[in-house]
């Protein structure tokens, strides 16, 4: 599901709450679906298709594409395209490998590859909206080589006529398409919920842009028109980069396909922001109304292995590794008396010679050594080495440990009322073992905290000790020689004396199951701060995001935009009119578009209108029936005008692709600025009289000062 004037908002997920324990009884917890793309099937085309026209629903974010005869949309996909990782760096076309739309079933493995035909909500890159037109003809299985079809296409409002030109250019030279219709996604909308109502105020909210347009006698106003930039795209961004930053432990887990998830079930727009943020400050209202979103995990093993069994696989690995130690030690000495035989053999035959001939001083080079005295002390060592060798094979022999038996768990198993009284006591007892290893590892927690920290005892008398070391004479550096050093290293020790032992795990271990068999809330108390299952550290909380990203849309500044919000931006449209037309406006105030499918936008134009018209005046505001699919059917249902409205090859022949017949779907045609020849004004910059300077260079200006009105309002 999409937002951004694409796809409706899904209902809020209520599922049944996992049982994890009496925690989850008192909250909400909701499961990301994380549902993933289906690549769509090649339709069938069969002759009864010939020459019907085609309705593509050209969205910045989805595209919908189905024939006028179609009772809905056959193909609805994500307008974008990426390339294989592999593929990134080859050049020629036919060798790369290109996933398309649905195609691309894991989104976020290729987001930043990602490529699509528009540049907000105009479409600007047109090798990406060929790749897309190309899926689109293929999928609907048109196999001809033409496309002989009428095409109903979609374009953004005041759409700039290069662009416009360049479609008409790919579709007429590259498809060879018939004839081909402009219209808008938003007045279609308009006109397809409201066909009896030639006024009113459309608010068409887009995934990169929210336009304000006022339209009088069924046809839209452009000049009086104005666009907001922001869109279901920037809140989903907003969402994004706010959760990440909130919840930096969960980084990786946050993907932009989630926040998108998270927007669409669990956001809505506060009537009244500033009030329902004073209800948040409150802890039963955000007890109650806080989310809480499980992120996927891989919960760890968990092991049945019990302490005995524990305790039996470690004498086997110590039984296995003197076993081992023991192979070593024979093979090493094997070695040693090899080497030894040979060294003693080279003596005895060095004792023939003299020093001078050369068998002696081969002699030498074989043994490795540079005299005989030397060969005499090499002997002696390795003599020394043997028998110490086999004095450690003899006392490891002789200290075989012999398998003790496990000593029996101290649990008393009579619980008769006559040992009842000891039973009492020996409970006691182990509460008190209990707290204190408990307090014991508290107390080296806490010493490594102090450890961390600059300024603190602990840390101070380690720099300390340090530094008397650091001053010592290091005539002969035999630190570590004496039991003494030991606690010095201790001392200074970074973990403070060490770490949590086994013996003192298991121990706990043990004490612990005692207690659950016989004084259970004891751990039930003491634990009771502690999370019940691995799931609640792979939980985000969704407290005031569920107003504040809906608030962009009517505070623009929130989101870092010096743009005036929708509620600004229908004041200053309402004020370019006299009264009677103010009016005749704001009786009709229809809502449309992907993001206006957010609970609570209808009750809050409601709200800002009544308290911005005047006293007792009259407004209504409507939403669509369906916000993303509207278009669409709006097209079909207008079929034959938009028909005969057309742009055919024969007007884009003569006149050129820019060139559109105004109707009440579409935009409104102004030529481009054509310049004055050079040859009979050579510095005039006054455009011909046949022209007239187009709105768009005015609504779709870059330049600061015509993007805000006067009043801060976006132009």
């Amino acid at each position: 599901m999409a937002l951004g004037g694409e796809n409706v908002l899904s209902s809020v997920y209520s599922g049944p709450i996992p049982a994890w324990g009496l925690y989850y009884e008192t909250v909400r917890i909701f499961e990301l679906r994380d549902a993933r793309s289906v690549p769509d099937p090649v339709h069938p085309y069969p002759e009864s298709l010939r020459n019907t026209p085609l309705i593509i629903d050209n969205g910045s974010h989805h595209c919908r594409v189905g024939w006028a005869t179609d009772k809905e949309p056959r193909i609805i996909f994500r307008n974008c395209y990426a390339k294989h990782r592999k593929d990134r760096g080859k050049k020629i076309a036919a060798e790369t490998e290109i996933l398309v739309a649905n195609d691309i079933v894991n989104i976020e493995a290729v987001r930043f590859q990602l490529k699509s035909p528009h540049d907000e909500n105009v479409v600007t890159h047109f090798e990406a909206q060929e790749t897309m037109l190309d899926y689109v003809f293929s999928h609907l299985g048109i196999n001809t080589p033409q496309v002989d079809h009428p095409v109903i296409l979609t374009e953004a409002f005041c759409n700039p006529n290069y662009s416009r030109q360049l479609m008409s250019e790919l579709l007429f030279e590259c498809y060879g398409v018939p004839s081909v219709s402009y219209c808008v996604d938003g007045l279609l909308s308009y006109h397809h919920n409201n066909p009896s109502c030639p006024d009113g105020l459309l608010v068409n909210i887009g995934n990169c842009t929210t336009h304000v347009i006022p339209i009088l006698n069924g046809f839209a106003d452009s000049a009086r028109s104005r666009r907001i930039r922001m869109g279901g795209s920037h809140l989903t961004r907003f969402l994004w980069r706010w959760l990440q930053l909130r919840f930096p432990h969960h980084l990786n887990a946050i993907t932009l396909s989630r926040a998108e998830e998270i927007l669409h079930h669990h956001m809505y727009i506060a009537e009244d922001y500033m009030e329902e943020v004073a209800h948040w400050s409150v802890v039963d209202h955000y007890e109650q109304h806080v989310r809480r979103i499980q992120l996927p995990f891989v919960a760890a093993p968990v092991s049945t292995v019990s302490v005995e069994q524990q305790r039996e696989r470690r004498k086997e690995a110590a039984r296995r590794l003197v076993e081992l130690n023991a192979k070593k030690r024979e093979e090493k000495l094997v070695e040693d008396e090899a080497e030894l035989t040979r060294l003693v053999e080279l003596e005895e035959a060095m004792e023939e010679f003299t020093p001078d001939e050369p068998e002696y001083q081969h002699a030498l080079e074989e043994a490795q050594v540079t005299s005989l005295a030397d060969l005499t002390k090499k002997i002696s060592l390795l003599q020394h080495k043997i028998v110490k060798t086999r004095h450690k094979m003899m006392q490891a022999a002789a200290a075989a440990p012999e398998e003790e038996e496990p000593k029996p768990k101290r649990v008393c198993e009579d619980v008769s009322p006559k040992r009842k009284a000891d039973l009492e006591q020996w409970v006691e007892e182990v509460k008190q073992q209990w707290r204190d290893i408990q307090a014991r590892r508290a107390a080296r927690r806490h010493k490594r905290q102090e450890m961390a920290k600059r300024r603190t005892a602990a840390s101070q008398e380690r720099m300390r000790i340090i530094s008397q070391l650091a001053r010592r004479e290091k005539k002969d550096d035999n630190f570590g020689m004496r039991d003494e050093d030991w606690d010095v290293y201790k001392a200074i020790n970074k973990e403070g004396g060490g770490s949590d032992s086994e013996e003192e795990n298991e121990k706990l271990q043990e004490l612990e199951s005692a207690l659950r068999q016989h004084s259970p809330e004891f751990l039930g108390d003491s634990t009771a701060s502690k999370p019940t299952s691995l799931a609640e550290n792979y939980q985000i909380e969704l407290s005031t995001e569920q107003i504040r990203i809906g608030e962009l849309l009517f505070q623009p500044y929130m989101y870092g935009l010096e743009q005036g919000g929708i509620t600004a931006t229908i004041q200053y449209v309402l004020s370019l009119f006299d009264a009677p037309t103010q009016e005749r406006l704001v009786a009709n105030v229809f809502l449309t578009g992907g993001p206006s499918s957010l609970p609570g936008l209808k009750p809050r134009i409601e709200r800002d209108l009544l308290a911005t018209r005047p006293f007792q005046s009259h407004f209504s505001v409507t939403m669509a029936k369906d916000p993303v699919l509207d278009p669409w059917y709006g097209a079909q249902g207008c079929i034959g005008n938009l028909m005969d409205e057309g742009l055919t090859r024969a007007d884009y022949l003569e006149h050129g692709g820019d060139c559109i017949k105004h109707h009440k779907y579409g935009n409104q045609f102004w030529a481009s600025l054509t310049p004055v020849a050079t040859e009979s004004a050579p510095e005039s910059t006054v455009p011909s009289k046949e022209t007239t300077p187009a709105p768009e260079a005015t609504l779709l200006s870059s330049d600061p000062a015509q993007e805000l009105s006067g009043d801060g309002t976006s132009n």
